[in-house]
């Protein structure tokens, strides 16, 4: 234990180590708290920049949107009856305190996309014009919709019936609740900015456990340590992997800190179909987001092992980092040039999927079974983390007898 500490303080000792993480606080905090209080829930100027008062619209909105509990013909009809009687009143109204992206774009111009009026000054703003009786068969509609995007999808019926049956599942008439907070977080804020900012600051770090040691001299004294070559190695792979949870921990603190401070935690219990109505999946918003945080967690510890290979195997820090950034940046640079089956087994590579799933109809056929995305993304980025960390060993070992 003694040496697993002396390894993890030299970890952090390293200067290299220190930059890394101060970087990675200062710009998730710095582009969070930006996103919440300006970006994304600014108020929009008539130049497309955005007042510093996004804590102020977000608890306006909260309360508005409290006015109904769930998503039903009826309240579909007063939502958008509502929304047009402020307009009329104030045409300044900030749209988006009223959900103005949701109710026009998830709902009446998916759903219900035959009310729109060439006639009109402007005919794709159906919500301004629309007669709210005529916003009928809501979940009739979504189902229809959703048929014939699977249908579009898949050509097997049996792959079609899968997400049928997982949507069977979700709860109807659907809760409702102010969900463009849960939006901001969900579609990037987590795992989309996660998979920018964690593999570097983990590169960095991390490719200097083993390949660093030839820089600093140290691999004469290494050689003749009381604890042997794999203890040493033992010792230094625990110590990265402790890095790498403790690094995963810090991003989750403040990702969270800023949710709560900002948008708190109402609406937790709302669907994930208000962020995308076909999605199948019957998940809240909360368990959503322990998903991409689990998504994260596992590919912090699979690529962990990918870079300590990495610096095990090469000889400088510098060619160990190029190496294990590019394992993961180079298949997110050329999926979109692949076959789909190509891309679909490269995405269990850590961080090169994504944490979004949840909200895809993405399958993998393997033996007879049928398998949603979101289980491998899990769980093989893990798998390839715990396989490459024996490899590392003996690489590293079989370097110090030469």
């Amino acid at each position: 234990m003694s040496l697993f500490w002396q390894e993890h303080k030299k970890l952090w000792r390293s200067g290299l180590t220190r930059l890394a993480v101060f970087g990675m606080l200062l710009l998730t905090l710095g582009l969070q708290v930006w996103a919440m209080q300006s970006i994304n829930f600014g108020t929009m100027r008539a130049d497309g920049s955005h007042q510093i008062d996004g804590y102020t619209n977000i608890r306006k909105s909260q309360q508005y949107a409290a006015q109904w509990q769930t998503l039903t013909n009826e309240n579909v009809q007063d939502m958008v009856r509502t929304y047009q009687q402020i307009l009329a009143e104030n045409p300044e109204f900030d749209g988006a305190l009223a959900d103005f992206s949701f109710l026009q774009g998830t709902l009446v111009s998916f759903l219900w996309p035959e009310v729109e009026d060439q006639n009109q000054p402007y005919p794709t703003l159906t919500i301004y014009y629309v007669d709210p009786a005529r916003l009928t068969g809501l979940y009739e509609r979504r189902e229809e919709k959703l048929e014939y995007y699977l249908e579009n999808q898949f050509s097997d019926p049996a792959d079609r019936q899968f997400f049928l049956d997982m949507d069977s599942q979700v709860d109807k008439p659907m809760a409702y609740g102010w969900a463009a907070g849960w939006s901001a977080i969900l579609g990037n804020g987590i795992g989309g900015f996660g998979q920018m900012v964690l593999p570097v600051v983990l590169a960095l770090a991390l490719t200097s456990v083993f390949a660093g040691e030839r820089r600093r001299g140290m691999d004469t004294l290494q050689v003749t340590s009381l604890h042997g070559k794999a203890g040493l190695a033992g010792a230094k792979l625990l110590s990265g992997l402790a890095f790498a949870v403790e690094i995963f921990a810090v991003f989750a603190a403040v990702m969270v800190a800023v949710q709560a401070i900002w948008l708190g935690f109402e609406g937790w219990n709302l669907p994930i179909q208000l962020i995308k109505m076909l999605t199948t999946a019957p998940m809240n918003m909360l368990q959503a987001e322990c998903y991409e945080l689990a998504y994260l967690f596992c590919s912090v510890l699979g690529f962990a092992g990918i870079a300590l290979l990495m610096s095990a195997l090469l000889p400088g820090t510098t060619a160990a980092l190029i190496a294990a950034l590019l394992i993961t940046w180079g298949p997110q640079i050329l999926n979109q040039y692949l076959p789909w089956s190509v891309q679909q087994y490269l995405r269990l590579l850590p961080f090169v999927g994504g944490a979004e799933d949840i909200f895809r109809q993405n399958l993998y056929h393997w033996f007879v079974f049928r398998i949603w995305s979101p289980g491998p993304l899990l769980v093989f980025p893990l798998l390839i983390g715990v396989v490459c960390l024996p490899f590392a060993v003996m690489a590293w070992c079989r370097k110090r007898k030469r």
